[in-house]
């Protein structure tokens, strides 16, 4: 059953990039930052901010598909990524035609 999930990219102390899913991505930046439920890397490395962020309908397997997808980009790509969103779109539908992915509006929430 499809659902809506966000793939997100947050800037990290030390100048590093995270990358994740998620339903809800206030909730989630929110855990990634209390240390509660967030990710072991981001207990490691503060977040600082969501730089970008993407929304999907499909399934949790599209949306992880997507996040192993960035996660295997060098830093370098992931901040073309950041600078120009729309290109992640181009990216998967090259690779996965059948995911409904979009530059999500609810990133000005995180700035």
């Amino acid at each position: 059953m499809d659902s809506i999930y966000y793939i997100y990219i947050i800037k990290c102390a030390g100048d590093r990039l995270y990358t994740g899913y998620t339903s809800d991505p206030e909730k989630r930046f929110k855990e990634h930052k209390t240390g509660k439920g967030g990710a072991k890397f981001t207990r490691g490395f503060s977040p600082l901010s969501i730089e970008g962020l993407w929304e999907i309908t499909g399934t949790k397997g599209d949306a992880m598909k997507i996040e192993a997808f960035i996660k295997s980009l060098k830093k370098a790509n992931k901040i073309q990524l950041i600078v120009k969103p729309s290109s992640l779109i181009e990216l998967i539908l090259e690779r996965f035609s059948q995911i409904e992915l979009r530059v999500s509006e609810k990133l000005s929430v995180f700035q």
